[in-house]
């Protein structure tokens, strides 16, 4: 109990010493955004807890907007592509390809508790988001911290709404770990674990 609360101490301290920007775009928010209009695709491991569960899922995204989502945890075998030119999400929930669904990417079936949908599901959506957040609130530098062997710049954006906690990484410079709180009180963790982009893709990965 005495080092969780020295830890919580320790947290706060940084921020009441660290600069807050308010209501404008932190420079490494912009940079961010400029990195992901430069990318045509990228593969991460997306491992994620919230308020519905863990999850496991190789995302694969193209652009002008092409997503597929392979599950991992939970729905083992299922595969979901999204289209941006049809706006159309392929479903197959289970490995055999007899039992494939054709829905809108709003359907609720595949829309969660807080009303996330495939369409907007990628790091790009993530970021404005976040410069979303940042204009109606604040921005503040956090120390570096280490995230799977890399020194990540790290930056905490509050809004009255919602608070973003960002890993960045340090060579990409794009976020690897985001934790998200809720006003409500619920927290959402994301890990893009082996991010890679400008990978050659077949674009077959995104025929359904």
């Amino acid at each position: 109990m005495t080092r969780n609360v020295s830890t919580a101490l320790m947290f706060w301290i940084c921020l009441l010493f660290a600069p807050s920007v308010w209501g404008e775009e932190d420079p490494l928010l912009a940079e961010m955004m400029e990195r992901f209009n430069a990318l045509t695709n990228y593969t991460t491991l997306l491992d994620s807890e919230g308020g519905d569960g863990r999850n496991r899922i190789m995302y694969t995204y193209k652009k002008p907007g092409f997503i597929r989502m392979d599950f991992i945890r939970p729905y083992k075998g299922a595969l979901l592509i999204y289209n941006p030119i049809e706006n159309k999400v392929t479903l197959r929930p289970f490995s055999i390809r007899l039992f494939t669904f054709h829905l809108p990417p709003d359907n609720r079936l595949i829309t969660d508790s807080k009303g996330h949908t495939v369409n907007h599901s990628d790091i790009g959506s993530l970021i404005r988001s976040v410069e979303q957040c940042a204009h109606e609130g604040t921005v503040t530098p956090l120390p570096i911290e280490t995230l799977e062997e890399l020194s990540c710049p790290r930056l905490l954006v509050q809004s009255t709404r919602v608070t973003y906690s960002l890993w960045i990484h340090p060579r990409l410079r794009l976020p690897i770990k985001v934790v998200k709180f809720f006003s409500d009180g619920e927290k959402e963790t994301v890990f893009l674990h082996n991010l890679t982009v400008d990978v050659p893709l077949d674009d077959t990965l995104f025929a359904p």
